[in-house]
């Protein structure tokens, strides 16, 4: 299995995908992807990158901020080393992250609505809570080890403060009772011992010890008797506290120790997660698809990673079935050596399971061997010519060669004599085809062209150009080899027409046949390619129309439930004004004891008008209708008339529109009538 990777530059494309990693182990793990020759692993991959894409898509992410690097700490730990403090709150930061993360991915599947298999991932993390909770309970977000960490340190510290304050009242004190012997009133520290500034004149007055002088000799610095031995008890205070801090880290790294397996399960959960979710914010970023991996090489509007997006010329790579061999010629500076790196590339990028910028529908084989004979690798410390190189190299790709196998020569025979480079080109060929390995090939030997259409393996391709502005417009012609163009190069760059006519003579009439196929070829080609444009533009319109007409519907039912549900609260606010009107006449009637009505005629009036609602009210308590053949109902689907034939099963009506029948559930339409 062998991927020249490098002569491809899939190294430059890593470096644009590590910069969507957020750590310095996620960058690692990028620059390391390398594509594999198993196919079940290609398609997990690209199916994985795919997944994440989506959830990029949606902004869904996690973050990996603040995931800590352990592997160092890792590493202490096997050895039965002790963590530093920022060790350990490496630690728990990353289990914190590893926690959050977990949850983010268990939200995946249920947010964007589908399952996805990359959340088994986030199923996979561990929850280290007890680690993290020790390491919470002993050590502060600074770094400084808390005094509740263990009661040992509490009272050690307890006993410093209480030095400290008595210390500071014993010095406060000397620099009052000893004022006119100091420069200045102030403690300061020589030696981690506390002094004050003495007169050199009062300093064998002064009861302490000269620890130092100033630069100038003015100042003598001396430690009071006063707190010498309070100064001492702080000293070994501190060195217990020290001792203190030691045991407490040990224990935790003890107690961190027992969950190494799982730390450094989670970091490599972690970092495939952020590996994975960089190729497919790369992905994102350069609208990648998803190849295919099948059998056929078919690349939909491939795209060079390498080339700015407003620069780059899509073009469709594709070997029919039974071609194996891709022969390509024309101009140069035409895209011919782009056009080999794009197929290679990409072919590199699906099997390392990045997806590609192409269009859906693009499929590739699943190659054991990318092999590129590209530009002029002369060396000159072997002191081979460029085509003793490029032999080199053709040789070693012959030897190991076979069907799964992608093969790209770059000016294949070029670097010797014509006649034998073009005859060694076709052998070189042949040999390839035998094997049965995928072939692209770029030259600019005329013999090519011809050669390639007496095998049906094998296929001629271009890349056009345009004789108007003499400039190449990259577009991949296949089935249609291309022209050098000199002649008509030399003559607008003002070659005299005697030498261009001259040079048209000796040319050998094969060739000039071959020159009339090519362009013959050529007009047919554009004239297919400008059908294939119309006939794409005319999808687009449809697309378009199909879209417009879809939104205007719903635009259309919108507003019809709109006015719909207007008219129901007009009609309902009138039917409740007379529902109140109606009852206020009723109790007028009762307070008239008038013998005309009775009380049970007064009690149905009031239950009819109070049972008054609007049709079509949701809130109504009157029963719906009951649907008899014959009747007239409105089919809101067609927004017309129908008349009911027969009811059929599952509430549904046999409904006449027209001359058609079909059949509907009756909350598709409304009674409009008998």
């Amino acid at each position: 299995m062998s991927f020249d990777t490098g002569a491809l530059e899939f190294d430059k494309v890593l470096k644009r995908i590590e910069t969507y990693c957020q750590t310095e182990r996620g960058r690692d793990a990028v620059r390391s992807l390398a594509p594999t020759a198993e196919k079940d692993a290609v398609i997990v991959m690209l199916d994985e990158t795919e997944e994440a894409f989506w959830v990029v898509h949606e902004g869904l992410q996690p973050d990996f901020s603040d995931v800590s690097d352990l592997r160092a700490a890792m590493k202490r730990l096997r050895i039965g080393g002790v963590l530093t403090v920022r060790d350990l709150l490496d630690i728990k930061t990353h289990i914190g992250a590893t926690r959050r993360i977990k949850k983010a991915m268990s939200r995946l599947s249920e947010r964007l609505e589908r399952e996805l298999g990359i959340a088994s991932h986030g199923e996979a993390l561990v929850a280290c809570t007890d680690l993290e909770k020790a390491v919470t309970e002993a050590i502060d977000d600074h770094g400084d080890v808390l005094s509740s960490a263990s009661q040992e340190l509490k009272r050690i510290r307890n006993m410093l403060d209480t030095m400290e304050r008595r210390i500071k009242q014993t010095l406060d004190s000397v620099l009052k009772k000893e004022a006119d012997k100091l420069t200045e009133q102030i403690v300061t520290m020589r030696q981690n011992r506390y002094v004050v500034m003495v007169k050199p004149s009062a300093k064998n007055a002064f009861p302490g010890t000269i620890l130092d002088y100033s630069s100038s000799g003015e100042t003598a610095y001396v430690e009071p008797d006063a707190v010498r031995e309070a100064a001492a008890n702080k000293t070994r205070l501190e060195a217990e506290e020290k001792r203190e801090i030691e045991r407490i880290l040990a224990e935790l790294s003890r107690k961190a120790a027992e969950h190494t397996d799982e730390l450094e399960h989670n970091s490599e959960v972690l970092t495939h997660l952020e590996c994975l979710f960089a190729k497919a914010a790369y992905a994102y970023n350069t609208e990648s698809v998803k190849p295919r991996m099948g059998q056929s090489f078919n690349l939909i509007k491939a795209r060079h990673p390498l080339i700015p997006a407003d620069e780059v010329v899509a073009n469709t790579i594709a070997f029919d079935e039974g071609v194996t061999t891709m022969v390509i010629t024309g101009s140069n500076t035409g895209g011919k050596t782009v056009t080999l790196k794009t197929a290679g590339l990409l072919s590199i990028m699906a099997q390392s399971g990045c997806m590609i910028p192409a269009r859906t529908g693009s499929e590739l084989p699943v190659f054991k061997q990318v092999r590129a004979d590209i530009g002029d690798e002369q060396s000159i410390e072997q002191s081979l010519s460029t085509f003793s190189s490029h032999m080199t190299k053709i040789v070693d790709i012959i030897k190991h060669i076979d069907k799964d196998s992608l093969v790209l020569l770059d000016e294949i025979g070029v670097g010797t004599d014509p006649d034998e480079g073009a005859s060694l080109a076709m052998s070189i060929l042949d040999t390839l085809d035998e094997h049965g390995a995928h072939v692209m090939a770029t030259t600019h030997y005329p013999e090519l062209k011809a050669y390639a259409y007496t095998k049906a393996s094998i296929v001629n391709a271009s890349v056009e150009f345009d004789e108007k502005s003499l400039q190449p417009t990259y577009r991949l012609l296949i089935r249609t080899p291309g022209e050098s163009h000199a002649f008509l190069i030399g003559e607008r760059l003002g070659l005299p027409k005697s030498v261009i006519e001259k040079a048209r003579k000796r040319q050998v009439t094969a060739d000039t046949d071959i020159n009339d196929m090519i362009r013959n070829l050529k007009d047919e080609g554009k004239r297919l390619d400008k059908l294939t444009t119309d006939y794409e533009t005319l999808l687009e319109k449809n697309k378009q129309h199909h879209d417009e007409l879809v939104a205007l519907k719903e635009s259309l039912l919108e507003e019809r439930a709109g006015l719909k549900e207007k008219m129901l609260n007009e009609n309902r606010e009138k039917v409740e004004k007379v529902k109140r009107e109606a009852l206020a006449l009723i109790a007028e009637l009762e307070s008239m004891k008038t013998t005309s009505f009775k009380d049970h005629d007064l009690a149905d009036f009031k239950h009819k008008v109070r049972s008054l609602a609007v049709d079509g009210d949701e809130t109504s308590k009157t029963p719906e209708h009951d649907y008899r053949p014959g009747d007239t109902v409105y089919i809101m689907k067609y927004n017309r008339n129908g008349q009911l034939i027969k009811r059929q099963k599952d509430d549904r009506w046999l409904v006449k529109l027209g001359t058609l029948k079909s059949v509907f559930k009756t909350d598709e339409f409304e009674y409009a009538g008998p």
